[in-house]
């Protein structure tokens, strides 16, 4: 079992996830944010059906839905609100990689739990035979949680905090990061 940091070492937690952030902000161009929308929660099995990518100064640079090939079910269309019907003349997602390589090339890629974000990215670039997206990648989500502060006994680290008044539509989770990352490098230790 971890122990629950000290409040000098949560200090220094949320210290490092400001320096993160202010350290991205003086570098807009060298990142992005990304998001995806999908038909469940396992990236082996799932597919994207909606993709976005925010560069460093806010702009939308890729925002699209995608037909997965496969059906979306209710409960997950419940959710993100794309609809087999919504997907209907969305370009696939072999379609839209190169233009997705195109935004994302040599830059840092920012997202909201981003484990899951380039798990999915990585099986669909696996399942079309397409090359793999060459950047590194970050996570908001745990930079977050280090700057909230609240302990997860139970797992040991930073409790994970939902992504805020996100509207479970791709393009409003990337805002909504960025607003995140842009409220971290505002903020003082």
């Amino acid at each position: 079992m971890v122990p629950e940091p000290s409040g000098e070492q949560r200090l220094a937690d949320r210290t490092k996830a400001i320096e993160w952030s202010r350290q991205l902000l003086e570098n807009p161009e060298d990142w992005c944010i990304i998001d995806t929308e999908t038909t469940g929660l396992n990236p082996r099995y799932s597919r994207v059906v909606e993709v976005s990518v925010l560069n460093g100064l806010g702009d939308l640079v890729l925002d699209t839905l995608i037909d997965p090939g496969v059906a979306i079910p209710d409960e997950v269309a419940a959710i993100h609100g794309i609809s087999n019907e919504l997907v209907v003349g969305s370009p696939s997602m072999i379609e839209t990689w190169a233009q997705l390589q195109e935004v994302t090339r040599d830059k840092l890629l920012l997202a909201y739990n981003s484990s899951f974000d380039r798990g999915m990215l990585f099986y669909e670039a696996i399942r079309n035979e397409l090359p793999k997206l060459k950047s590194n990648w970050d996570c908001v989500m745990v930079k977050y949680s280090a700057f909230v502060g609240a302990w997860n006994s139970r797992f040991g680290n930073y409790q994970y905090q939902r992504l805020p008044s996100a509207g479970h539509r791709s393009h409003i989770d990337c805002q909504v990061t960025l607003d995140l990352v842009r409220l971290m490098g505002g903020s003082q230790p």
